[in-house]
Protein backbone atom coordinates (compact mmCIF):
# COMPACT_ATOMS: atom_id res chain seq x y z
CA UNK A 1 0.00 0.00 0.00
CA UNK A 2 2.87 2.45 0.56
CA UNK A 3 4.46 1.96 -2.66
CA UNK A 4 1.02 3.08 -3.95
CA UNK A 5 0.88 6.11 -2.05
CA UNK A 6 4.38 6.91 -3.29
CA UNK A 7 3.29 6.61 -7.09
CA UNK A 8 -0.03 8.72 -6.32
CA UNK A 9 2.53 11.48 -4.58
CA UNK A 10 4.92 10.94 -7.88
CA UNK A 11 1.71 11.22 -10.54
CA UNK A 12 0.66 14.72 -8.36
CA UNK A 13 3.90 15.80 -9.06
CA UNK A 14 4.00 14.85 -12.47
CA UNK A 15 0.71 16.47 -13.39
CA UNK A 16 1.55 19.81 -11.25
CA UNK A 17 4.74 20.25 -13.17
CA UNK A 18 3.72 19.14 -16.58
CA UNK A 19 6.67 17.63 -17.04
CA UNK A 20 8.19 14.01 -16.42
CA UNK A 21 11.60 16.75 -16.33
CA UNK A 22 10.78 19.26 -14.10
CA UNK A 23 8.88 16.71 -11.80
CA UNK A 24 12.45 14.71 -11.55
CA UNK A 25 14.03 17.96 -10.44
CA UNK A 26 11.69 18.74 -7.99
CA UNK A 27 11.25 15.39 -6.64
CA UNK A 28 15.40 14.39 -6.77
CA UNK A 29 14.12 11.23 -8.54
CA UNK A 30 15.12 9.87 -11.58
CA UNK A 31 13.11 10.12 -14.99
CA UNK A 32 13.08 6.33 -15.68
CA UNK A 33 11.89 6.03 -11.82
CA UNK A 34 8.94 8.36 -12.21
CA UNK A 35 8.27 6.38 -15.90
CA UNK A 36 8.03 2.99 -13.81
CA UNK A 37 5.50 4.53 -11.37
CA UNK A 38 3.09 5.91 -13.85
CA UNK A 39 3.48 2.41 -15.78
CA UNK A 40 2.66 0.79 -12.55
CA UNK A 41 -0.26 2.78 -11.33
CA UNK A 42 -1.60 2.80 -14.85
CA UNK A 43 -1.28 -1.11 -14.91
CA UNK A 44 -3.14 -1.08 -11.33
CA UNK A 45 -6.15 0.66 -12.34
CA UNK A 46 -6.21 -0.37 -16.26
CA UNK A 47 -6.27 2.73 -17.32
CA UNK A 48 -4.37 6.01 -18.97
CA UNK A 49 -3.44 8.63 -16.40
CA UNK A 50 -1.60 11.31 -18.64
CA UNK A 51 -1.16 12.49 -21.82
CA UNK A 52 1.72 13.23 -23.42
CA UNK A 53 1.93 16.37 -25.82
CA UNK A 54 4.93 18.33 -27.37
CA UNK A 55 5.72 20.43 -23.93
CA UNK A 56 5.31 17.44 -21.46
CA UNK A 57 2.33 16.04 -19.97
CA UNK A 58 -1.21 16.57 -18.70
CA UNK A 59 -3.80 14.67 -17.16
CA UNK A 60 -6.42 11.82 -18.89
CA UNK A 61 -9.81 12.57 -17.59
CA UNK A 62 -9.42 9.16 -15.10
CA UNK A 63 -6.06 10.93 -14.06
CA UNK A 64 -7.59 14.06 -12.73
CA UNK A 65 -9.95 11.53 -11.26
CA UNK A 66 -7.22 9.31 -9.36
CA UNK A 67 -5.27 13.18 -9.25
CA UNK A 68 -8.18 14.13 -6.68
CA UNK A 69 -8.23 11.05 -4.76
CA UNK A 70 -4.83 11.21 -4.23
CA UNK A 71 -4.75 14.69 -3.11
CA UNK A 72 -7.05 13.81 -0.39
CA UNK A 73 -5.03 10.70 0.36
CA UNK A 74 -2.21 13.38 1.18
CA UNK A 75 -3.98 15.18 3.38
CA UNK A 76 -5.45 12.42 5.84
CA UNK A 77 -1.79 10.78 5.84
CA UNK A 78 -0.50 14.21 6.46
CA UNK A 79 -3.00 14.59 9.58
CA UNK A 80 -2.33 11.01 10.85
CA UNK A 81 1.29 11.21 10.39
CA UNK A 82 1.70 13.94 12.12
CA UNK A 83 -0.76 12.66 15.02
CA UNK A 84 1.73 9.16 15.35
CA UNK A 85 4.69 11.80 15.76
CA UNK A 86 3.26 14.03 18.27
CA UNK A 87 5.19 12.64 21.53
CA UNK A 88 8.42 12.75 19.49
CA UNK A 89 7.94 15.98 17.33
CA UNK A 90 6.88 19.61 18.32
CA UNK A 91 5.38 19.68 15.08
CA UNK A 92 1.84 21.07 14.74
CA UNK A 93 -0.77 19.53 12.92
CA UNK A 94 -2.46 21.93 10.70
CA UNK A 95 -6.14 22.13 10.82
CA UNK A 96 -7.15 24.47 7.79
CA UNK A 97 -10.50 25.97 8.06
CA UNK A 98 -12.43 28.74 5.37
CA UNK A 99 -15.62 30.66 6.63
CA UNK A 100 -17.84 33.64 4.32
CA UNK A 101 -17.55 36.46 5.54
CA UNK A 102 -20.35 36.39 8.13
CA UNK A 103 -18.55 33.53 9.71
CA UNK A 104 -15.54 35.67 9.78
CA UNK A 105 -16.80 38.41 11.61
CA UNK A 106 -16.59 37.05 14.99
CA UNK A 107 -19.07 34.16 14.94
CA UNK A 108 -16.52 31.85 15.44
CA UNK A 109 -13.50 33.55 17.48
CA UNK A 110 -14.83 31.90 20.38
CA UNK A 111 -15.46 28.68 18.92
CA UNK A 112 -11.51 28.95 17.78
CA UNK A 113 -10.52 29.89 20.74
CA UNK A 114 -11.57 26.87 23.12
CA UNK A 115 -10.75 24.47 20.24
CA UNK A 116 -7.33 25.35 20.39
CA UNK A 117 -7.54 25.74 24.26
CA UNK A 118 -8.54 22.37 24.03
CA UNK A 119 -5.94 20.98 20.66
CA UNK A 120 -2.93 22.40 21.74
CA UNK A 121 -0.36 20.98 19.02
CA UNK A 122 -2.80 22.02 16.12
CA UNK A 123 -2.54 25.19 14.42
CA UNK A 124 -5.56 26.63 13.17
CA UNK A 125 -5.73 28.47 9.58
CA UNK A 126 -8.82 30.09 9.09
CA UNK A 127 -9.35 32.11 5.79
CA UNK A 128 -12.24 33.28 3.59
CA UNK A 129 -14.16 31.24 1.54
CA UNK A 130 -13.96 31.33 -2.38
CA UNK A 131 -17.39 30.47 -3.55
CA UNK A 132 -16.32 29.15 -7.03
CA UNK A 133 -13.57 26.35 -5.32
CA UNK A 134 -14.27 26.51 -1.60
CA UNK A 135 -15.89 22.58 -2.20
CA UNK A 136 -12.74 21.42 -4.45
CA UNK A 137 -10.64 22.12 -1.94
CA UNK A 138 -12.76 20.86 0.40
CA UNK A 139 -13.08 17.45 -1.94
CA UNK A 140 -9.07 17.66 -2.75
CA UNK A 141 -7.46 18.40 0.81
CA UNK A 142 -6.70 21.56 0.42
CA UNK A 143 -9.38 22.46 3.11
CA UNK A 144 -11.24 20.53 6.01
CA UNK A 145 -14.16 22.15 7.26
CA UNK A 146 -16.11 25.21 5.38
CA UNK A 147 -18.25 27.21 6.97
CA UNK A 148 -21.21 28.36 4.90
CA UNK A 149 -23.25 31.52 5.80
CA UNK A 150 -25.05 31.74 1.93
CA UNK A 151 -25.46 28.33 0.29
CA UNK A 152 -25.39 25.17 2.29
CA UNK A 153 -25.09 22.83 -0.75
CA UNK A 154 -23.05 19.84 -0.37
CA UNK A 155 -23.98 18.19 -3.75
CA UNK A 156 -24.47 14.28 -4.64
CA UNK A 157 -21.18 13.50 -3.00
CA UNK A 158 -21.00 11.25 -0.47
CA UNK A 159 -17.93 11.81 1.10
CA UNK A 160 -18.72 15.19 2.15
CA UNK A 161 -20.43 15.12 5.58
CA UNK A 162 -22.20 18.26 6.79
CA UNK A 163 -23.53 19.43 9.96
CA UNK A 164 -26.63 21.87 9.91
CA UNK A 165 -26.30 24.83 12.61
CA UNK A 166 -28.65 27.30 12.25
CA UNK A 167 -31.17 29.15 9.55
CA UNK A 168 -30.28 33.10 8.62
CA UNK A 169 -32.45 35.44 7.60
CA UNK A 170 -32.15 39.17 6.33
CA UNK A 171 -33.08 42.59 8.12
CA UNK A 172 -32.80 45.82 7.45
CA UNK A 173 -29.95 47.28 10.52
CA UNK A 174 -29.25 50.28 12.16
CA UNK A 175 -27.64 51.72 14.74
CA UNK A 176 -28.79 50.72 18.20
CA UNK A 177 -29.68 54.65 18.67
CA UNK A 178 -30.77 55.49 15.07
CA UNK A 179 -33.28 58.57 14.62
CA UNK A 180 -35.70 55.86 13.43
CA UNK A 181 -35.18 54.16 16.57
CA UNK A 182 -35.61 56.88 18.97
CA UNK A 183 -38.70 56.67 21.46
CA UNK A 184 -41.28 59.35 21.25
CA UNK A 185 -41.17 59.03 17.36
CA UNK A 186 -43.87 57.77 15.37
CA UNK A 187 -42.54 54.64 12.57
CA UNK A 188 -43.70 54.46 9.34
CA UNK A 189 -42.09 53.01 6.61
CA UNK A 190 -41.91 55.91 4.20
CA UNK A 191 -39.33 57.32 6.19
CA UNK A 192 -36.60 54.73 5.40
CA UNK A 193 -36.40 56.67 2.03
CA UNK A 194 -35.34 59.64 3.90
CA UNK A 195 -31.85 57.98 5.11
CA UNK A 196 -29.19 56.63 3.04
CA UNK A 197 -27.92 53.16 2.25
CA UNK A 198 -25.53 50.77 2.18
CA UNK A 199 -25.08 47.82 -0.21
CA UNK A 200 -23.18 45.26 1.11
CA UNK A 201 -21.84 43.83 -2.29
CA UNK A 202 -18.92 41.18 -1.01
CA UNK A 203 -22.07 39.01 -1.39
CA UNK A 204 -23.75 39.64 -4.62
CA UNK A 205 -27.33 38.38 -3.77
CA UNK A 206 -27.32 42.01 -1.06
CA UNK A 207 -27.36 44.23 -3.97
CA UNK A 208 -30.23 42.80 -5.34
CA UNK A 209 -32.33 42.50 -2.27
CA UNK A 210 -31.47 46.02 -1.27
CA UNK A 211 -32.27 47.44 -4.84
CA UNK A 212 -35.14 45.59 -5.47
CA UNK A 213 -36.96 44.25 -2.46
CA UNK A 214 -36.91 47.56 -0.35
CA UNK A 215 -38.20 48.78 -3.92
CA UNK A 216 -40.94 46.50 -3.62
CA UNK A 217 -41.95 47.62 -0.33
CA UNK A 218 -41.72 51.08 -0.24
CA UNK A 219 -42.90 51.93 -3.79
CA UNK A 220 -39.28 53.78 -4.65
CA UNK A 221 -35.81 52.80 -4.70
CA UNK A 222 -33.24 53.50 -1.28
CA UNK A 223 -30.55 56.36 -1.89
CA UNK A 224 -27.66 54.24 -2.06
CA UNK A 225 -24.58 56.05 -1.12
CA UNK A 226 -21.81 53.58 -0.13
CA UNK A 227 -20.97 50.18 -2.09
CA UNK A 228 -18.67 48.10 -0.20
CA UNK A 229 -17.13 44.61 -0.31
CA UNK A 230 -16.16 44.27 3.57
CA UNK A 231 -18.24 43.71 6.08
CA UNK A 232 -16.03 45.40 8.78
CA UNK A 233 -16.83 48.26 6.24
CA UNK A 234 -20.22 48.14 6.55
CA UNK A 235 -20.47 47.79 10.11
CA UNK A 236 -18.38 50.87 10.90
CA UNK A 237 -20.47 52.32 8.53
CA UNK A 238 -23.92 51.72 10.23
CA UNK A 239 -22.09 52.21 13.34
CA UNK A 240 -21.02 55.88 12.91
CA UNK A 241 -23.97 57.43 10.18
CA UNK A 242 -27.34 57.42 9.98
CA UNK A 243 -27.22 54.46 7.03
CA UNK A 244 -28.97 51.53 6.33
CA UNK A 245 -28.05 48.26 5.10
CA UNK A 246 -29.48 44.19 4.59
CA UNK A 247 -27.56 42.09 6.26
CA UNK A 248 -28.20 38.74 7.76
CA UNK A 249 -28.41 38.79 11.69
CA UNK A 250 -25.69 36.23 12.52
CA UNK A 251 -23.26 39.51 10.80
CA UNK A 252 -23.86 41.80 13.95
CA UNK A 253 -24.24 39.37 16.50
CA UNK A 254 -20.64 40.68 18.16
CA UNK A 255 -21.09 44.03 17.11
CA UNK A 256 -21.03 46.92 20.48
CA UNK A 257 -20.85 50.07 21.02
CA UNK A 258 -23.27 51.29 19.61
CA UNK A 259 -24.97 47.72 18.83
CA UNK A 260 -26.48 47.45 15.36
CA UNK A 261 -30.10 45.95 15.56
CA UNK A 262 -32.70 45.07 12.86
CA UNK A 263 -35.13 47.09 12.19
CA UNK A 264 -39.27 45.46 11.68
CA UNK A 265 -39.70 45.98 8.20
CA UNK A 266 -41.37 42.98 6.75
CA UNK A 267 -38.82 41.59 4.23
CA UNK A 268 -39.91 38.47 2.24
CA UNK A 269 -37.99 35.96 5.11
CA UNK A 270 -35.80 33.76 3.02
CA UNK A 271 -34.22 31.69 5.16
CA UNK A 272 -30.87 29.88 4.38
CA UNK A 273 -29.65 26.58 6.31
CA UNK A 274 -26.05 27.59 7.20
CA UNK A 275 -23.46 25.08 8.76
CA UNK A 276 -20.04 23.67 8.42
CA UNK A 277 -18.68 21.03 5.92
CA UNK A 278 -16.43 18.03 6.10
CA UNK A 279 -14.83 15.22 4.72
CA UNK A 280 -16.18 11.98 5.92
CA UNK A 281 -13.09 10.61 6.10
CA UNK A 282 -12.04 13.03 8.96
CA UNK A 283 -15.19 12.15 11.34
CA UNK A 284 -13.18 10.40 13.57
CA UNK A 285 -10.57 12.96 14.15
CA UNK A 286 -10.50 14.31 17.37
CA UNK A 287 -9.87 18.41 16.62
CA UNK A 288 -12.66 17.97 13.80
CA UNK A 289 -14.87 15.87 16.61
CA UNK A 290 -14.25 19.07 18.92
CA UNK A 291 -15.08 21.86 16.49
CA UNK A 292 -18.34 20.26 15.64
CA UNK A 293 -19.42 19.83 19.28
CA UNK A 294 -18.13 23.54 20.33
CA UNK A 295 -20.25 24.74 17.31
CA UNK A 296 -23.49 22.89 17.99
CA UNK A 297 -22.93 24.19 21.77
CA UNK A 298 -22.24 27.71 19.98
CA UNK A 299 -26.08 27.49 18.92
CA UNK A 300 -27.39 26.10 21.26
CA UNK A 301 -27.59 22.36 19.77
CA UNK A 302 -27.55 18.94 22.11
CA UNK A 303 -24.99 16.89 21.07
CA UNK A 304 -25.29 14.22 18.99
CA UNK A 305 -26.40 10.75 19.78
CA UNK A 306 -23.54 8.59 19.73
Amino acid sequence: MLDQITHLFRLRTILEEGSLRRASEKLNVTQPALSRSLAQLEAYFGQQLVKRHARGVVATPFGAKVLSVSNRIERYWEIAEQELRSDVSDEKTVFRIAGGPVWRSGVLAGVLAELQNRHPNILIEFTAISVAKSLDDLHEGRLDVVFTGVSFDSGPSRRLSRVKLTDVANHVMAREDHPLLRDGQPFEMERLLDYPWIVYSELPAYREITQHMISQHLGAAPSVRFVCQSLLSVLTLLQQSDCLCVLPHLAVEFVNSPRIVPIDLPLQRNTAEVGLMFRSELGDWAPLQTLVALSREKFGLAEEPN
